[in-house]
């Protein structure tokens, strides 16, 4: 405001400029430029011109309006963006104008010039009102709190990750200025963490080896849980959880609207008192003097499932704890049906949590009763499950170690919880490996890609990462997985079907979809002669080692392994991850010339001759190689299986458990001729030739060939141990009898055979069989009327009889006439 107009001429000033803004645009509206457009190129050109320079204007004026307030200026690149953002526009106005309200009732002296706001710490009520779904609290329309931080969110580092710590409470070794780990070569991989040798060297009080009382919790609903989002009271808690023996902590976060994501709510209770902490102040990282309390060795920290909540501590707040006891790995060594809060809650303290709010937008502020009453009841109980827990695994023992509590296993996992450290995660383009790499993507949802959808997918997949990166959005929200793949599939070559296979279409896309359309172009002209999925996609092979010039398996040579050990693997392993300028990148170790499980019994063929040979080659050997003691001790991580002693294999040896059947021939032995012209009901048995040995049978034996495969299999396995010979006799005893009720069976259809025959003398074994007589045999498809007719006289042929075989039409269904009905009882 110029010093020399008073309020009266600044306000007409600004009245007749609006006056004015708004009666042109209201002509220019009236005016059909659409049509002046199309008809004139030079009016075409002023138009854009004019248009972007207003929307440079509104953007500006959005910038300065936001300043100051807690409201986000959207982004306007074109006349879409506008529509897209209408809402956080409205918001800004809004913002805006209450802000000069308040202004001008400062300065006509209708209220007085407000004073600064004091925080109000009283315990916050958790009475729920009104009840509302839980779906109307996800996704919300919340300005990015992460703005207003003092440290803005670094989502382009290529460094790694650097601890927030600025000072180190309880330490035992001091806080190193610069605490790197760097590989052989001198390259930064990653940054030590500051309490690696206080979590290492931590002994758990005794309290945590003692069966002793659960202690009750105070009753949830005549309690109160105290809201902090001051410093202030952020000291005033502090002064209380210094008193503590134990405490619980849990963490609420936000990844939809971030790329890494956000820690925004911290609960922390004691056995008397719940706080919930609000962690997306602009002071979020002054929560490191919380070290004090969660680095302290004689408080114990109760966390459940703190695989991820160390890290978010770690990434966000710049806490660490020291002491912890995960209850996710004592209900898991316990063998609980149920490994989830919920269900401890519900086991032990019989609250049902209301799980639904879990996913809910944990940025609103302020916090809704039902997801304030969520967040404390996470914590609030979480001290008398421990109680609980501790008990039972006190009792139980370890099963791999009959001398070991299952309480040291869970403290255990617990420190090497608390030992993980924050990583941010790269992005390797050319490759695809790490976390967020389309190696990862591809093999979990395989798909076939020719060589121009592949280019397609690989330049896509990265436009996701960055833009996401410089929205500071997730990936998710910014391109979901589906419509990457249906992009890459259909290739759209227009904004139409781009945005026809892009459904639904996020926000980022619609403002960039020029952008993206133009990549699309020219990744489908690059993957006219680009490699093929095949040629990248190589199954524990991702090596990537271009600095120093050699592959994986030279890397191993050159570290000397020559012990079965898992520590040379291991080393191995992390050297290849140091010199990865990725440091989350697993670079898989070639095979190794010793394995821990077969000794030095495989060797591998791979520049050994054709395919052919080699699949020759590995099939000789694949059952021969000799089995190690299977001991406990191989399948424990860190200890080396037992030495195999070498001995020299005939690479064409078959297996050891099989038997080689012997093909000499032997002057007593019977064999048999499978005959298989003949039926089985028409092979007559001569019961006078069964008794001579030297007879060759045609079919006495040949049903019970399979019994007699087993005996010749058992007679070959040449051997003079007594279990041999033992299996041998077996066999044979087994073949006998089956042979003997064989042979009962043919002696029954021999006998009906010459009955049919008309034989009288059946029962002279010695006598020669007749030779069947096909002429004068009587007929056995008429038998009954040859019984019943005389002979010479034949039936007379009925051609139309087959036809009564006919199915039968559906009877004509009657009437239901009047009458009285039956009942019937059971």
């Amino acid at each position: 405001m110029a010093a020399d107009k008073s309020f009266q001429e600044v306000n007409d000033d600004v009245s007749s400029a609006l006056v004015n803004t708004t009666r042109t645009a209201g002509q220019i509206s009236n005016e059909d430029l659409s049509f002046q457009r199309s008809s004139d190129p030079d009016v075409a050109r002023l138009l854009d011109q004019q248009g972007s320079r207003l929307l440079g204007l509104i953007q500006k004026l959005n910038r300065s309006a936001a300043e100051g307030s807690n409201v986000t200026a959207p982004r306007l690149s074109d006349v879409e963006s506008v529509d897209d953002n209408w809402r956080s526009i409205v918001d800004l106005l809004d913002s805006l104008l209450e802000k000069a309200d308040a202004c001008l009732d400062e300065y006509t002296g209708v209220i007085k010039k407000s004073a600064p706001i004091q925080q109000n710490h009283q315990p916050l009520q958790t009475i729920p009102n009104k009840r509302l779904s839980a779906r109307e609290y996800r996704d919300q329309n919340v300005p990015k709190p992460q703005l207003l931080f003092r440290n803005l969110p670094k989502n382009t580092e290529t460094v790694p990750f650097q601890p927030l710590l600025r000072s180190k409470p309880h330490a035992i070794t001091a806080l190193q200025p610069d605490p790197q780990i760097s590989d052989d070569d001198g390259n930064l991989t990653e940054f030590e963490h500051p309490y690696q040798t206080e979590i290492e060297k931590f002994r758990y009080p005794d309290s945590v080896y003692t069966h002793s009382e659960p202690i009750p919790y105070l009753p949830y609903g005549s309690t109160n849980a105290v809201w902090v989002d001051t410093e202030e009271a952020v000291s005033s808690m502090l002064h209380e959880l210094r008193n503590a023996k134990e405490i619980a902590v849990d963490l609420e976060h936000h990844d939809t609207h971030s790329y890494i994501g956000l820690v925004s709510l911290m609960q922390i209770s004691t056995r008397d008192q719940d706080w919930i902490v609000d962690t997306l102040q602009p002071w979020r990282e002054n929560l490191q003097i919380l070290n004090e309390v969660f680095a302290d060795p004689n408080i114990l920290k109760v966390l459940h499932g703190s695989y991820m909540d160390i890290i978010w501590l770690q990434r966000d707040l710049g806490l660490y704890v020291v002491g912890l006891f995960d209850t996710y790995h004592a209900a898991r060594l316990l063998n609980y049906p149920k490994r989830s809060l919920a269900y401890l809650l519900a086991r032990f303290a019989d609250f049902n949590a209301e799980k639904q709010y879990q996913l809910a937008d944990w940025r609103i502020r302020p916090l809704p009763d039902q997801m304030f009453n969520y967040a404390r009841s996470d914590t609030h109980f979480l001290l008398y499950v421990y109680d609980n827990l501790r008990n039972e695994l006190l009792t139980a023992l370890d099963r791999s170690d009959s001398h070991k509590s299952l309480v040291d296993s869970v403290l255990e996992s617990s420190k090497l919880e608390a030992l993980q450290r924050y990583r941010r995660p790269f992005y390797d383009s050319q490759h695809g490996t790490g976390v967020l790499g389309w190696q990862r993507m591809l093999y979990k949802t395989p798909n076939i890609f020719n060589a121009q959808q592949f280019a397609v997918f690989r330049a896509v997949h990265k436009w996701r990462d960055s833009t996401a990166r410089e929205e500071d959005e997730s990936l998710q929200h910014t391109m979901p997985k589906h419509v990457l793949f249906n992009i890459s599939r259909e290739i759209p070559m227009s904004m139409s079907s781009l945005l026809g296979c892009a459904h639904p279409i996020s926000p980022v896309m619609r403002r960039r979809a020029q952008e993206l359309l133009a990549l699309i172009k020219e990744a489908q002209a690059l993957g006219t002669n680009g490699p093929k999925i095949s040629d990248l996609l190589q199954p524990a092979q991702h090596v990537q080692d271009s600095q120093n010039g050699a592959d994986n398996r030279q890397t191993i040579q050159e570290s000397g392994v020559t012990a079965s050990s898992g520590q040379a693997a291991g080393s191995v392993s992390a050297r290849n991850r140091s010199a990865s300028p990725h440091p989350e990148v697993q670079l898989v170790p070639a095979s190794l010339d010793l394995s821990r499980f077969w000794g030095r019994a495989i060797q591998m063929f791979a520049n050994e001759g054709t395919e052919s040979e080699q699949a020759k080659q590995l099939d000789t050997f694949r059952l021969a190689l000799p089995l190690p003691p299977l001991t406990a001790e191989i399948f424990e991580s860190g200890k080396p299986a037992p030495p195999v002693k070498e001995s020299k294999i005939d690479p064409g040896a078959r297996a050891e458990h099989r038997y080689v059947k012997d093909t000499t021939a032997k002057g007593n032995d019977v064999f048999v001729v499978r005959n298989k012209g003949r039926s089985r009901t028409l092979q007559v048995v001569e019961a006078d030739e069964d008794s001579k040995p030297g007879r060759v049978h045609l079919g006495d034996q040949a049903a019970s060939e399979t019994s007699n495969k087993q005996a010749e299999h058992a007679q070959s396995s040449a051997g003079n141990t007594t279990d041999e010979q033992r299996l041998l006799d077996k066999a044979r005893r087994k073949a006998e009898r089956k042979a003997q009720k064989i042979l009962g069976k043919k002696e029954k259809r021999s006998a009906e055979i010459k009955r049919l025959n008309g034989a009288t003398n059946a029962g002279n074994a010695d006598e020669e069989e007749a030779v069947f007589d096909y002429e004068n045999a009587p007929s056995v498809l008429h038998a009954g009327e040859e019984k019943g007719a005389g002979k010479g006289l034949k039936r007379p042929i009925d051609p139309y009889s087959k036809s009564l075989d006919a199915p039968k039409g559906l009877k004509r269904a009657s009437k239901e006439a009047p009458g009285k009905s039956l009942t019937f009882k059971a």
